[in-house]
């Protein structure tokens, strides 16, 4: 049975008919409605995407859920506390004393799903605003419509911000951040990550453990994070550098970094086992000073750009790029039904396309 809160909370939330947008790109389907859908993910075995929301403007977005069939999307809400869940094994509440999150105030940026067992499973969220912190939700599919339940969370140490999050198999987490750890200093921050310098760090948390930064070797601007199936092989998105680079859990690396044309954001795994990796063709500077614009100029407007990776053999086997008209400044990259969906830093919508159709290169 669901909780009441949840009940009232899902009684008022309706769908919203797919938004008309502007003209796009050929070829390019947009799906409208979410300030800045930063973060894709497929809730597992299910028609549905839930998108990450970060407006420009520093407001909450909070979390969004997108129909893949009819296009149609609406807020996601959560309610309180675990419901009737049947617990996974590998499942951990955060932190001990940690209050649920204010939702007019949390800002959602990366996200990832832990599949679990019977429709049940484990949502990990970067937030910002009111707390900087890993939110752990869990998510039960069996319904017409998923249902979410806030279920803990992993505050972060005072001077340290998350980026993205990567659920490990074994109940604990990993997580980037751009930056080090410190005072914010964003001219300093933004010329490190300009000159791809050594900057940020890629964590571990266990329940048993906290916190803890992985010994790998220094990386310009650590962002979108992968972990194989069996938790042994970790891909981290070096943003500043623009490439893609495969450690193992001892903090070796296991294969020469793979270059890519734009700065690498999230990495997603596709059901072919392809590493999904997403970005924005411009400079750091040039995207901080247009993300930071409401109403952004002309020049704002950048290529998007995606690559699909052989995690064995670790090389580029594709790549996808759009001239960015109406859709750039790609931040995420996932596979649904055949269909390439891309989230954004610059857009208030998904662009969908064919992977297969002229946007390759």
């Amino acid at each position: 049975m669901l909780s009441f809160a949840f009940a009232l909370a899902a009684a008022a939330m309706q769908p919203i008919a797919a938004a008309p947008c502007a003209a796009s790109e050929t070829g390019i389907e947009k799906i409208c409605g979410i300030p800045i859908p930063e973060d894709l993910v497929q809730v597992p075995g299910t028609r549905w995407v839930i998108a990450t929301s970060m407006p420009r403007d520093g407001t909450a977005g909070g979390l969004f859920l997108v129909n893949t069939r009819t296009r149609e999307v609406e807020p996601l809400t959560w309610a309180q506390g675990r419901g009737d869940f049947a617990s996974n094994a590998n499942e951990t509440t955060g932190v001990a004393g940690c209050a649920a999150p204010n939702p007019a105030r949390l800002i959602a940026h990366g996200i990832d799903i832990a599949p679990g067992v019977g429709g049940l499973h484990r949502l990990y969220l970067v937030a910002h605003g009111g707390r900087e912190s890993i939110e752990l939700f869990d998510i039960d599919a069996n319904g017409a419509v998923p249902s979410l339940h806030w279920a803990g969370c992993v505050p972060m140490p005072e001077g340290l911000e998350a980026n993205s999050v990567a659920a490990l198999p074994d109940g604990g987490l990993l997580f980037t951040s751009l930056y080090d750890e410190g005072p914010a200093d964003w001219p300093r921050r933004m010329s490190a990550l300009d000159a791809a310098r050594p900057a940020g760090a890629v964590y571990e948390w266990h329940a048993a453990k906290g916190i803890a930064k992985l010994p790998l070797p220094r990386i310009s601007g650590p962002n979108g994070v992968a972990v194989s199936a069996d938790g042994k092989v970790v891909y981290v998105a070096a943003w500043g550098e623009r490439s893609v680079r495969r450690f193992d859990r001892a903090g070796n690396e296991t294969a020469a970094p793979i270059a890519l044309t734009f700065l690498v954001d999230n990495l997603r795994w596709a059901p072919d086992g392809t590493l999904l990796a997403a970005g924005q063709e411009t400079t750091v500077a040039r995207l901080f000073s247009c993300s930071s614009r409401k109403a952004q100029p002309a020049y704002c407007s950048t290529p998007w750009a995606a690559a699909g990776i052989d995690p064995h053999e670790f090389t580029s086997i594709r790549q996808w790029r759009g001239e960015g008209n109406a859709f750039g400044d790609t931040t995420s990259a996932i596979m649904v039904d055949g269909r390439l969906w891309l989230g954004s830093l610059g857009s208030d919508c998904i662009a969908v396309l064919d992977p297969d159709a002229g946007q390759a290169r």
